[in-house]
């Protein structure tokens, strides 16, 4: 039977862990809108997925069909929670679920290698947030955080008496979580496959642990099946950037980027040493099963290309998580635990409170932004042009779907919706805008970087301007933007403009 005193100190362990939790979810909770880049894109499509069947003027331009391919987390949830919490409640939901399910499975996972949340623990919460997260990957981040929650109950179920159980589960864990995203599946393959070799080791000899291993993890590849169809009809398979061992140095440096280089860079080497230091010191001991599973996803970052399947940052996104598996696999001894826990906690309290305060701020410049809408009517063709941070910049360039908003909020056509079909159920259908009815053409780089590749002037030049009712340009000064006839300002800021199509262009473009 448990005593009072130890059913106490349970209970506080729990509620120490809940509000830890709670507390990682912080910056996604104070916001309205999620300023990331590829959320903004995706709160565009949302708004499609959930609309256009009641917006017939948007069936000229946008076609959406549901088919099953390894990229659909958030949209199924978005249709799921749309009907009781509208759009915009149900991705800010959805982006306060990923680090809550993270932070939850980071924990879990902690108490079940070590029987206690480790100040190493502490650090992984940090790279809940880290570069892939904050670029907004939230089927990738969502379906990374599923993948981890599945290996702990995976590894819960490892007894002997568990194995039916844990072979049935398997199934529909991994296709579940391939249905979120695809690289989730695979990162719950690596941790499966190193928890299975790990335990078939130590009984076995190496090329039978390895034939048992695959036996075990062999219901882990049904998603292969839907799989296979998928890329069978995908029309774009893209791969490419194999061994840029200077790009990816840059990945684990930028492990926690936002917005100041050194803090960051002191950052991602604050969680490198941490990992030395518990890998190498004299006063930890290494959990062999996560320590693996960090060693398999480090080698399957170098070994990974930069683009997979028309998916970029591929081998970036492993980054985060794989130092994570490393911070979970240490244990401090009794005399460090507690100035290593306080440290831990403080770090985490610095890099959350710094990642509120950039997201906040984001975000207030996300509604000064979108003031622009008051000047553009219902059923407008709105061409975005977005201006990039210099590549030498530190600056994520997270407001490169800022345009995707105006489909939340106004009936409009926008240019910033991805074109790969391979990779989202939205078809975009726009003849006349040509190559500038996607988001390929609306990004540009300011006259400072000396890009000669993508220039605001050669891309006022070349759009059709006859497609389009207006010209919605973000990130470069009004004053500096290159004339163009047939283009007449009615609104501008600082650092942005809006130009009306004359209508004599549009009536050239109706004639024809």
């Amino acid at each position: 039977m448990t005593s009072p005193t130890k059913a106490a100190s349970a209970l506080l362990r729990t509620l120490a862990a809940v509000l830890l939790i709670l507390a990682t979810a912080l910056p996604m909770l104070l916001l309205r809108t999620p300023p990331m880049i590829d959320v903004l894109g995706h709160v565009g499509r949302y708004a499609l997925q959930t609309g256009l069947a009641d917006h017939p003027w948007w069936q000229t331009f946008y076609s959406f069909r549901w088919q099953v391919i390894g990229n659909l987390g958030a949209d199924l949830l978005v249709e799921l929670l749309y009907p009781a919490l509208g759009l915009m409640g149900a991705v800010r939901l959805i982006v306060v679920l990923v680090p809550l399910l993270s932070a939850t499975a980071i924990l879990l996972l902690s108490h079940k290698f070590h029987g206690r949340i480790t100040p190493f623990a502490v650090l992984a919460l940090t790279l809940i947030y880290g570069l892939p997260f904050t670029w907004g990957f939230l089927n990738f981040s969502l379906a990374m955080a599923l993948a981890l929650l599945a290996f702990w109950l995976w590894v819960c179920l490892e007894r002997s008496e568990h194995t039916v159980a844990r072979t049935l589960l398997l199934v529909p864990l991994g296709l579940a979580v391939w249905t979120c995203h695809t690289f989730g599946w695979a990162f719950l393959g690596i941790l499966c496959t190193a928890a299975s070799l790990v335990r078939t080791g130590r009984a076995k000899r190496p090329v039978q642990a390895l034939l048992a291993t695959f036996v075990e993890c062999l219901p882990l590849l049904a998603p292969l099946i839907p799989m296979l169809l998928w890329r069978g009809g995908a029309s774009q398979t893209d791969t490419g950037g194999w061994f840029d061992i200077a790009q990816k140095a840059g990945w684990i440096a930028e492990i926690l980027r936002l917005d100041s280089s050194p803090i960051d860079i002191v950052s991602a080497g604050v969680l490198a040493l941490a990992i030395y230091a518990g890998l190498r010191g004299r006063y930890t001991r290494i959990e062999p099963v996560p320590g693996l599973a960090a060693a398999i996803a480090g080698a399957a970052f170098v070994l990974m290309p930069r683009q997979i399947f028309g998916s970029v940052f591929a081998d970036m996104r492993l980054v985060p998580y794989a130092a994570m598996m490393a911070l979970l696999a240490i244990r401090p001894a009794p005399r460090l635990r507690h100035a290593a826990m306080i440290a831990a906690l403080s770090f985490l309290a610095l890099r959350l409170a710094l990642t509120a305060h950039v997201y906040r701020e984001r975000e207030a410049m996300v509604e000064a932004q979108m003031e622009a809408l008051s000047v553009i009517p219902e059923h407008a063709r709105i061409a975005m042009l977005v201006s990039l941070p210099c590549p030498s910049q530190w600056a994520v360039p997270w407001y490169s779907h800022l345009g995707s908003l105006a489909l939340t909020r106004k009936e409009v056509f926008v240019n910033d919706q991805w074109a790969n079909s391979s990779m989202n159920p939205l078809t975009v259908h726009f003849p006349a805008a040509g190559e500038f009815a996607t988001d390929d053409r609306q990004l540009f780089y300011p006259r400072r970087c000396n890009n000669p590749s993508r220039k605001l002037s050669d891309s006022l030049r070349g759009m059709p301007l006859q497609a389009f009712t207006h010209v919605w340009i973000v990130g470069e000064e009004a004053g500096a933007i290159p004339p163009r006839a047939g283009l007449s300002q009615v609104w501008k800021r600082a650092d942005a403009a809006v130009f009306a199509v004359d209508a004599p262009v549009r009536a050239a473009s109706s004639a024809h």
